[in-house]
């Protein structure tokens, strides 16, 4: 679950139109969130101040395995609307499998023409660590509509080594976006990019957290309208052929972007490189279930990794992925689930007709579960009570006989 900064810069970058996921590092971001979720360590209790529209503070306390915590500000150029903890929606404040599509399709004038425009929106984040005294800051700033620059840095007075500052000029256009970035962190630069082919024509489309669900209700109601459907002066064959062939079009429309990685350390006077392919369906195509397929690639290391992850049902999720090392054999196998907790469905009958409209119940919580060959057994439950929200987590490993249970965590945040 994300804390109140994560969700803070995830609103500002939401609110400026920035989509983080059209970049080559979150290649596969969908496979991520269900399987390389993070549990609680420890027990921790996190409590956060909403100020003002511009500046947010956060204050953390873990009381066990070590007593510790940390203090983070925001402040944006813009106003940002965060609610409470009591009224936030569940949604945005996990990390889950969703498909998160922004389609722009701008003509080279547009493009030149936006170009110039120049845009004022910022950010300053800084979040100090006690008592250690590790302190990681962020500076984000918009150039125009297509260009940003964000440096992050990490201050840790216990290693130097630990210490270093990153910058990236990110270049966003929609259906295709670059990177250059270099960190002091053995002097290493690098540059990504990433191309998108649609496979229909791109419209704007509302991106808001309830996409998913929105799309399945459009996909039952469709289903439920062709079965009540008359046929009257309709040959039964060739509905099933029209229906057939409608489904064969519409699985064919998803989007495929292919990506590439080049990086070289001055210090270590070595580099690499990396690939990736990516198919997605689009949450605007309703009869479609959403799904993401990736392949990544590096040859000089000889590593390769392919994931699959689908919605299989309204609150159902999967994934598995395989890795793969080309010159060691090495491989690990992973297979992941997430299911969505709903509150009870509420059904309501219209005036004058006999049938009852069920609606789907807002998500309260989520169950997050894998199990890998090197990873072992790793379980989450992530919800919301009363005003608070909860994370307890569980990593444990059936074949150790002297210890099976590896980490359990407990996490509770409240902002207001």
């Amino acid at each position: 679950m994300h804390d109140v900064m994560d969700y803070c810069l995830r609103t500002y970058f939401k609110t400026i139109n920035w989509n983080d996921d059209n970049q080559y590092s979150n290649l596969c971001t969908a496979s991520r969130a269900i399987l390389d979720f993070q549990i609680p360590r420890g027990l921790t209790f996190a409590i956060s101040k909403i100020k003002f529209p511009l500046l947010k503070a956060s204050y953390s306390m873990n009381v066990s395995p070590i007593l510790n915590g940390s203090l983070g500000y925001l402040f944006t150029s813009r106003p940002l609307k965060v609610n409470p903890s009591e009224r936030v929606n569940f949604m945005e404040m996990i990390d889950r499998f969703h498909i998160n599509y922004m389609p722009r399709n701008y003509s080279p004038e547009v493009l030149d023409k936006n170009d110039t425009e120049v845009i004022k929106d910022y950010l300053l984040y800084g979040r100090l660590f006690v008592p250690t005294g590790r302190l990681e800051a962020i500076y984000s700033k918009r150039f125009s509509r297509w260009m940003q620059c964000v440096v992050t840095a990490v201050s840790d007075p216990r290693s130097k080594a630990a210490s270093h500052v990153t910058t990236e000029l990110q270049y966003d256009v929609g259906q295709w976006c670059t990177e250059l970035s270099y960190t002091t962190d053995g002097e290493l630069f690098g540059v990504r990019g990433l191309y998108n082919f649609t496979s229909q024509s791109q419209e704007e489309t509302d991106t808001d957290s309830n996409n998913e669900e929105k799309s399945l209700q459009d996909k039952k109601k469709k289903e439920d309208d062709n079965l009540k459907a008359p046929l009257v002066e309709r040959n039964v064959f060739d509905v099933s052929t029209e229906s057939e062939d409608d489904d064969e079009v519409e699985s064919l429309k998803g989007e495929w972007s292919i990506g590439a990685e080049l990086y070289y350390g001055v210090r270590e006077r070595s580099g690499g490189v990396s690939a990736g392919i990516r198919y997605r369906s689009l949450p605007q195509f309703s009869l479609q279930s959403p799904l993401s397929v990736t392949y990544l690639i590096n040859p000089i290391m000889g590593h390769m990794s392919a994931a699959f992850a689908a919605q299989v049902s309204d609150d159902l999720a999967l994934c598995p992925r395989f890795e793969f090392n080309m010159y060691s054999y090495e491989s690990d196998l992973m297979i992941g689930a997430e299911w969505w907790q709903r509150e009870h469905e509420r059904e309501s009958e219209s005036n004058g007709d006999t049938d009852n409209k069920t609606s789907q119940g807002e998500v309260t919580g989520i169950v997050k579960a894998t199990v890998g060959t090197s990873r072992g057994i790793t379980l989450l439950w992530e919800g919301k009570y009363g005003k608070m929200l909860y994370s307890i987590g569980l990593v444990a490993d059936l074949t150790s006989r002297i210890s099976p249970i590896r980490s359990v965590g407990l996490q509770f945040q409240y902002f207001s």
